[in-house]
């Protein structure tokens, strides 16, 4: 049976420049790969999780992905919720959710530059504090 050696997930955008610093606000991360018409961040270049920002009309992504995305939303796991929703909050992006902490945990819920729905959870949070609010 094959075994992945990496998994990433390339999100489509109208604005990579600008979600690059959202993301590396957000995240910590740093370019590991850059084209024109897609960015690749990581924590380093040797980790294993990679988040793609591709121009959303570029022929690069494929035409079954292209157009709005429907049915996902990103986690993104980090120690200091509230600091890290904090740091974007110059980019004037909906903060659906303020950071709500329940014991050791925090949550919040947020949009990108481009509306993808951002969950933002410190580690043991993922799987114990569901989101309070319903998001059209």
């Amino acid at each position: 049976m094959p075994i992945a050696q990496r998994i990433s997930i390339n999100l489509l955008t109208r604005n990579i420049a600008d979600n690059v610093a959202f993301y590396q606000a957000l995240c910590g991360f740093q370019i590991v790969h850059q084209e024109a018409w897609y960015v690749v961040l990581a924590a380093s270049p040797e980790s294993q999780f990679q988040l793609g920002l591709i121009d959303w009309v570029s022929e690069f992504v494929p035409r079954a992905a292209r157009g709005e995305p429907q049915g996902a939303y990103l986690e993104v796991v980090v120690e200091d919720v509230p600091g890290a929703v904090d740091a974007i909050r110059r980019f004037g992006t909906e903060i659906i959710e303020e950071p709500t902490t329940f014991g050791p945990m925090t949550r919040a819920v947020l949009r990108d530059l481009d509306g993808h729905v951002v969950d933002v959870v410190s580690p043991g949070a993922r799987y114990t504090i569901p989101p309070r609010r319903t998001v059209a």
